[in-house]
């Protein structure tokens, strides 16, 4: 269940990257410059300060850039949630709970039929 949970929130934070990414190749008018060559991360941290973007007193242009920004903030929240909880996840795979073999499982009948490795 844990494989399962990892890899849906691994599946929807690269949708939401992509989401991010689609954000900014069409932003119009064009993406702030504070963005151009910035890697993942620091794309990402970067756009999750947008997302407290609140003004409401602008117009037309300002109003799609502002629009844009808060768009590329949620995203980059979103995304950082999901590797929170990823990383959350890959923590709980390898713990003592995958240590153990299935195959030595205590539900065989016996000690007879139970594999050799037990």
């Amino acid at each position: 269940m844990r494989k399962l949970a990892k890899s849906s929130a691994a599946k929807v934070r690269t949708q939401a990257v992509d989401q991010l990414k689609a954000v900014l190749v069409s932003a119009d008018p064009n993406p702030p410059e504070e963005l151009a060559g910035l890697n993942n991360a620091e794309l990402f941290r970067t756009c999750a300060g947008f997302a407290g973007d609140s003004k409401n007193d602008e117009d037309g242009e300002r109003a799609v850039l502002r629009a844009t920004r808060i768009t590329l903030g949620l995203l980059a929240q979103r995304i950082g949630q999901l590797t929170e909880q990823i990383q959350g996840l890959e923590g709980r795979l390898a713990g003592p709970r995958n240590a153990t073999p299935r195959s030595c499982s205590p539900w065989w009948a016996s000690a007879r039929t139970r594999p050799s490795l037990c």
